[in-house]
């Protein structure tokens, strides 16, 4: 009776009926550029991984397999099972871009016939933590081919916006290039799909990429660059942050630049010595870059910057990553602009914090800046592609 007199109706929160997947469980996830998928469990090894292939039925002659990684565990009752977690990339198309040496590349190859904008205001394209090595989601494979259709956004939306008076396009390099081998006392290397020097490679061979095909629509390229802490050489000794891999595969890009007349007005942006920060005057506006990791309230270190009257301080727009996702503030009169990362997610992050992790929107930033004009007109974000394991 008091049951009844007390009951609520239509009490709590409606529910989704799909149930979060978990990373464990059997689940494929695929493009037309290949992906991954997690078999069920088993008692007994495949005879090779091939054979892990019929479980989706993916036909062997039309993939290839580029790693697999094994899970061990015991059940309750004692039985010890595993499971495959196997990256495929379509036959004849390689994970990484073409791997004949690039100086010779640069030397023969020759811009399409483009005429290039003239104007006032500077074009910015930013990209960030595309972290090449990280295993996590779809992988390296799963970030080129992000990395490869945010830059076909990109052309387009210069496209759409190169008659406003474009004359000089930005391409900052945000840090976290790759994900190195530092992080987490070294463990990190435990969790990677590339070695050190590949991760390096393939970040030199897709800046390149994105090079060639900005030059040809300017006579005036800039490549500004910052640190990443993922990026660091080492920590064995505190050594100058200019010591970064990110920096330096922005400088082989331009030493291999120098190769060709047809992109000598490449040219680069970095930090002083012992500086994670950079501002470059653009178009009549200053625009300031850091990674990130040195910042947790940006709006307290963006006024402690400017009062101390550093280069950064005097920014009028301030361009960040590191926190792998989007945000736009308006700091006073200036600009704060947190771009996202094109890496796979972190299901650590996932399972820290619930948000972002690998359910967090990936892309790359573009806005419009020069003197008198409003930055905030033409920002957009673009290739939005929303990493999002659990469905």
């Amino acid at each position: 009776m008091l049951e009844g007199l007390n009951e609520l109706s239509h009490q709590g929160s409606d529910k989704r009926t799909t149930a979060p997947k978990e990373s464990w469980r059997p689940h494929l996830e695929m493009d037309a550029n290949g992906g991954y998928f997690v078999s069920t469990p088993r008692k007994e090894e495949p005879a090779d991984a091939t054979e892990l292939l019929a479980e989706f039925d993916l036909n062997p002659a039309d993939w290839t397999i580029t790693s697999v990684r094994r899970s061990k565990w015991q059940t309750y009752h004692g039985e010890w099972l595993q499971s495959f977690r196997v990256s495929v990339t379509p036959k004849g198309r390689s994970v990484a871009p073409d791997i004949s040496a690039l100086e010779r590349e640069i030397s023969k190859w020759r811009p399409k016939a483009h005429k290039p904008t003239k104007g006032d205001l500077t074009a910015i394209y930013n990209i960030g933590d595309t972290q090449w090595g990280k295993d996590a989601g779809d992988g390296t494979a799963g970030t080129v081919g992000r990395v490869r259709r945010a830059l076909e956004a990109s052309l387009q939306r210069h496209n759409e916006i190169k008659g406003r008076g474009i004359g000089q396009i930005a391409l900052p390099q945000l840090g976290d290039c790759i994900e190195g081998v530092v992080s987490q006392g070294g463990k990190i290397a435990g969790r990677l799909d590339l070695d050190l020097t590949s991760q390096i490679r393939v970040g030199r061979r897709v800046l390149l990429e994105w090079v060639k095909a900005f030059a040809p629509l300017t006579d005036n390229l800039i490549i500004p660059v910052v640190p990443g802490n993922h990026d660091e050489s080492h920590r064995q000794l505190i050594t100058d942050p200019v010591d970064s891999w990110q920096v330096e595969i922005v400088q082989q890009v331009l030493d291999i630049c120098k190769e060709n007349p047809a992109l000598a007005h490449v040219q680069g942006r970095f930090p002083e010595r012992d500086n994670t920060t950079l501002a470059v005057e653009m178009s009549g506006t200053m625009v300031g870059f850091a990674h990130g990791h040195q910042i947790r309230d940006p709006e307290k270190w963006f006024a402690g910057q400017s009062l101390g009257r550093t280069d950064v301080g005097n920014s009028e727009v301030l361009i960040t990553a590191h926190y792998h996702h989007f945000a736009v503030r308006s700091l006073g009169p200036r600009l704060w602009v947190q771009i996202p990362a094109l890496d796979g997610g972190s299901a650590w992050f996932r399972d820290r914090r619930g948000l972002g992790g690998d359910t967090s929107w990936t892309g790359v930033v573009s806005l419009v800046v020069g003197e008198g004009y409003d930055p905030r007109r033409d920002l957009v974000m673009l290739s939005g592609e929303q990493i999002d394991k659990r469905r």
